[in-house]
């Protein structure tokens, strides 16, 4: 795999408005029969396409950490919805990834530092936003604490709460519920996020720590990356989030797979110049 230090996180984003027409027949020949039936029933092409994209871009990123061609990767779901790698199978319990999409942008996260969730959030209706919403899933910083952390619009704070309320619950491998404890999110001295449950009672051990990362967002939409790790607070001065971004060969169909080194160093040189190092 071509993750460069224990704390790497590599983050995937794609655009859906930049994709060129004649290569949405190669996305969708990529997505498995289920996909490709829901991504069918969206009344609006935007949202199909927008989760065309986001399940062709895990396919992709995926095959990039393995070195495999994107359409020998498949997935599975469990009960609680949490997406499986299933092929290649050899790999399934070593790689952790994410992924979540809006009609804007697509973003997914792959890693092997520990449980991983993503989410995006379209920011442009600011009326939707509603603080006191999160209150039956999170306990809250005060109006100073979350200025002094977030800034002081509230419609910015909404949102990024919102972001980790979502990753956080995908990283465990649930979903968002009713039905879980509250959770406490505080900005530690990294610039990044402490994440655990608001409650004493509730504490389970340190596998229960997270950090939220915000992510680059843009004027309509916020993206924060939760991993979950043992050693988070070790991790949090450690901590590598490196962008990737497909270019157009990317979404091209081949049918004989391999890296060539001349062009393997190309991307990597690309990449580091789109690495963000958050310490």
């Amino acid at each position: 795999m071509n993750f460069h230090q224990a704390g790497e996180v590599q983050v995937w984003t794609a655009r859906p408005d930049e994709i060129e027409e004649a290569q949405w027949p190669v996305l969708n020949a990529w997505l498995d029969s289920a996909e490709l039936s829901r991504s069918k029933r969206f009344r609006l092409q935007a949202d199909s396409r927008a989760y065309v994209l986001a399940h062709a871009l895990r396919r992709l990123a995926v095959a990039r950490a393995l070195a495999v061609d994107p359409a020998s990767v498949s997935f599975s779901s469990q009960a609680s919805g949490q997406p499986v790698l299933t092929a290649p199978q050899a790999h399934a319990a070593s790689l952790y990834f994410s992924h979540s999409h809006s009609r804007d942008l697509v973003m997914c996260a792959i890693t092997q530092a520990g449980p991983v969730g993503i989410d995006v959030a379209c920011v442009a209706d600011a009326g939707s936003a509603d603080l006191h919403m999160l209150s039956a899933f999170m306990a809250l910083p005060d109006a100073p604490g979350r200025q002094a952390a977030l800034g002081g619009d509230p419609a910015r704070q909404f949102f990024f709460y919102w972001t980790v309320l979502e990753a956080y619950w995908k990283a465990r491998g649930t979903g968002l519920s009713f039905a879980q404890p509250l959770i406490r999110c505080e900005k530690n001295r990294h610039g990044l996020f402490d994440i655990f449950l608001a409650s004493a009672h509730a504490w389970q051990g340190a596998q229960q720590r997270a950090l939220a990362v915000p992510l680059r967002s843009t004027s309509s939409t916020l993206a924060t990356l939760v991993l979950g790790h043992p050693g988070a607070d070790a991790l949090a001065g450690a901590l590598a989030v490196r962008y990737h971004a497909p270019s157009r060969s990317d979404w091209t169909e081949q049918e004989d797979f391999s890296w060539h080194p001349p062009a393997r160093a190309a991307l990597q040189a690309s990449l580091r110049a789109q690495e963000q190092v958050c310490a």
